[in-house]
């Protein structure tokens, strides 16, 4: 009864103080006010050591021990460094010439860019713990070199180190929607090519306008090389020789591709079983593929690592570059180099911007510059499970056949479906100030359009006339590297031998462990502390900031089930960076205790 009256008295109370402030306001509407507003809150980047009457938490052991077998691997501008241990995290630092860098990496490997090759540049690597502690350092000292692996197989090389990078030429980038780019990097990466991506869990292509052809050269018939970081730890990196003018396909390729998947720990060929591979990640890797007329192979870094017996049947294919993200959907990808034992680059005319969202043709419009005509090339998709081919396009209100990229193949809703449009040079009729070129995919039934996820136009230039440079696409801006994150977390709970309890189901009041752990295998932020909280509650912190920040790592707490109600209640792990700069990361899970 004294608890209700409380309450209701404090309602009351704050009632007063809601009303008070109101004639306030109402008051002050018209007046000016020398107040500020509040300053906004401090971002939290320290964690203080705090543990309730519930929990048990960890503390710092020994420092760790030295990594072991440090090795520089000297690069065009770059230095690669790997080395030995099984610690959570390590810091590495570069200096030279007043350079000074410093990375957290959760893997065993890192790779400096934008280096000046005559400089001589100390690396040293220090082990880090879950709580921050650091070892003492590994040392060694290297010059950048400008010496590349032997590229004489390679007759189109790019190195992306010229005057236009990329070469609009030579390379088009097919995504969904335009949800990637494809330019030069900024800062180190100002001598790489670089795709940055938010496509989810969508592939992007990377397309050769020059074809593979094959010819038959003391048994080998052609190959394709591509070094490059990719792929990262959750992504993978696809090799598609597609025969026809595919730009982005997925999982049900065209008949006759050859498809070659590699992701961090395997590589997968045509015709055989996937193939594990010690993981090489935060390095650029360069992979070869190579046909034969006895079998394809794969090389890393100068070693086969995987070989099939497949030989393809047709003698011309288009060479794709597929890259797949992380979970979380943002891509960024360096690329040093591309090769192809093909140099038969088509003539090449800038393409205009192309949309299938905005059909309308607009009052202002022009005919394209200095082009015979050209090719439209589309890639669509539908969930809808009726008959959709044959296809047809729209373009300035007459209407082209479109048949699929490649003959005999058959389309399946959900999948990627390449399909091409030939188009005469009075259909290329561009709209609007954007000058762009506005079409409409239709199927079997004109009702019902299927998603364009992309189109790229292939054309034939007029060696009469010019085409003119503001009918092309602008091409984008340089992309700067993401911000770094923090490692990503997970939780589980254990009982007293150390097993996992599965579904989080408690089964009797007494004592489990929290195990916490923190993974990744790139460059990461430097990681303050965690904290613990159960229903919003506060249970335990523990800062990992003995010598500087941590980077990924186990801690396990000791929680006593009887001291919290019987029920389900929820638990949330706080991860605090060291930067400001980097939000706080969260994981979030459910756990029951029994009466």
């Amino acid at each position: 009864m004294e608890r209700r009256v409380l309450r209701r008295a404090g309602y009351v109370a704050g009632g007063l103080v809601l009303v008070a402030g109101a004639v306030v306001a109402l008051r002050n509407v018209d007046a000016p006010s020398d107040q500020k507003p509040p300053p906004p809150a401090p971002i939290q980047t320290t964690v203080k050591e705090f543990v309730n009457d519930a929990a048990v938490a960890p503390k710092p052991g020994a420092r760790p021990d030295r990594p072991a077998n440090l090795t520089v691997i000297p690069g065009p501008h770059r230095l690669q460094v790997t080395w030995a241990g099984r610690t959570p995290g390590y810091e590495v630092q570069l200096r030279g010439d007043g350079d000074v860098r410093t990375q957290l990496v959760a893997g065993n490997a890192v790779q400096f860019d934008g280096l000046e090759n005559p400089v001589e540049y100390q690396v040293d690597v220090r082990a880090v713990d879950s709580f921050g502690q650091r070892s003492e350092p590994s040392t060694a000292r290297k010059r950048p070199s400008a010496n590349r692996p032997d590229e004489s197989r390679y007759p189109l090389i790019d190195h992306f180190d010229g005057p236009v990078v990329p070469d609009p030429a030579r390379w088009r980038l097919a995504n969904n929607a335009a949800c990637a780019r494809m330019t030069r990097g900024l800062g180190d990466d100002s001598r790489r090519l670089v795709i940055s991506a938010a496509c989810g869990n969508e592939s992007v292509a990377l397309r050769s306008r020059t074809p593979l052809q094959l010819k038959d050269i003391g048994g080998e018939l052609g190959r394709m090389m591509i070094e490059t970081d990719c792929p990262a730890k959750d992504g993978s990196l696809v090799f598609d020789l597609v025969p026809g003018p595919a730009d982005l396909i997925d999982t049900s390729p065209p008949p006759g591709t050859l498809r070659v998947r590699i992701t961090a720990d395997s590589v997968t060929l045509p015709g055989a079983d996937a193939v594990a591979i010690p993981p090489k990640i935060g390095v650029s890797v360069r992979w070869e593929l190579v046909l034969r007329t006895d079998g394809v192979s794969l090389w890393r870094d100068g070693t086969k690592v995987a070989a099939s017996a497949f030989v393809p049947t047709w003698t011309t294919a288009t060479p794709l570059f597929g890259f797949t993200g992380p979970p979380n959907g943002l891509t960024y990808i360096g690329i040093d180099a591309i090769g192809l034992s093909s140099a038969d680059t088509p003539p090449f005319v800038a393409p205009p911007r192309i949309t299938s969202t905005n059909i309308g043709r607009a009052a202002n419009t022009e005919l394209m510059d200095g082009v015979l005509g050209g090719q439209l090339r589309m890639t669509v998709r539908t969930t809808i499970r009726e008959q959709m081919m044959p296809f047809t396009v729209e373009v300035a209100g007459r209407v082209f056949p479109a048949r699929p990229a490649v003959e005999g193949h058959v389309f399946a809703p959900s999948y990627r479906f390449p399909i091409v449009a030939d188009l005469p040079a009075d259909a290329l009729v561009l709209s609007g100030d954007r000058r762009e070129l506005r079409i409409t995919v239709r199927g079997a039934n004109p009702a019902i359009s299927p998603v364009v996820q992309h189109a790229e136009l292939e054309l034939v230039p007029d060696p009469a006339s010019k085409p003119s440079p503001n009918q092309a696409e602008p091409p984008p801006e340089p992309a700067a590297r993401p911000v770094l994150t923090l490692a990503s977390f997970d939780t589980q709970f254990l009982d007293a031998a150390g097993q996992k309890i599965e579904n989080n189901e408690i089964l009797s009041r007494s004592r489990v462990v929290l195990e916490v752990t923190a993974d990744g295998g790139s460059a990461r932020a430097g990681l303050a502390g965690i904290e613990v909280f159960v229903d919003n509650k506060r249970i335990v912190g523990i800062p990992t900031m003995v010598d500087g920040p941590a980077v990924a790592g186990q801690w396990r707490v000791a929680l006593n089930s009887g001291a919290f109600e019987p029920g389900p209640h929820i638990l949330e792990v706080k991860a605090v960076s060291a930067d400001p700069n980097v939000a706080p990361g969260f994981t979030n899970t459910t756990w029951s205790i029994p009466r």
